[in-house]
């Protein structure tokens, strides 16, 4: 999209910080922004949350509770710095905190998104409820 608003004579953007990758293993790996080990280079103070699937409804009855949501966000203001997921579908739920990401949301602007019920999703609500030490399902 980019370079067709750069031939269209526009302002071609891409934020290189909030690409998501997506390995498509069994089961897949997704992940957006930084890694903790990023963050500790750097030098920024951040805080995690994470959620298993394990604790996940829909995991459960799906029989696809391997894996896990990680959610690192930056500790003086929340703001969601990377979230990593292994785990069933986590290619397509990456696409949420990209979103997240790109307009600088927190962790607690994730937490008080309504999820549908029961899915995967949930996982990231609860990871981002679990980096306030506020996690429902654990």
């Amino acid at each position: 999209m980019a370079v067709a608003e750069i031939l269209a004579g526009q302002a071609g953007h891409v934020n290189y910080d909030v690409i998501p990758s997506v390995i498509y293993t069994a089961p897949e790996v997704a992940s957006v922004g930084r890694t903790e080990e990023e963050l500790k280079a750097a030098g920024i103070a951040y805080k995690v949350g994470k959620f298993p699937f394990t604790a996940n409804a829909r995991a459960k009855v799906n029989r696809t509770t391997e894996g896990f949501v990680k959610i690192l966000a930056e500790e003086a203001t929340d703001r969601v710095l990377g979230v990593h997921i292994i785990g069933a579908d986590a290619g397509t739920m990456i696409a949420e905190a990209a979103v997240l990401m790109e307009f600088g949301g927190s962790a607690e602007d994730l937490a008080r998104t309504c999820h549908a019920h029961p899915t995967l999703n949930e996982a990231v609500k609860e990871a981002a409820l679990a980096a306030g030490k506020r996690a429902i399902h654990m």
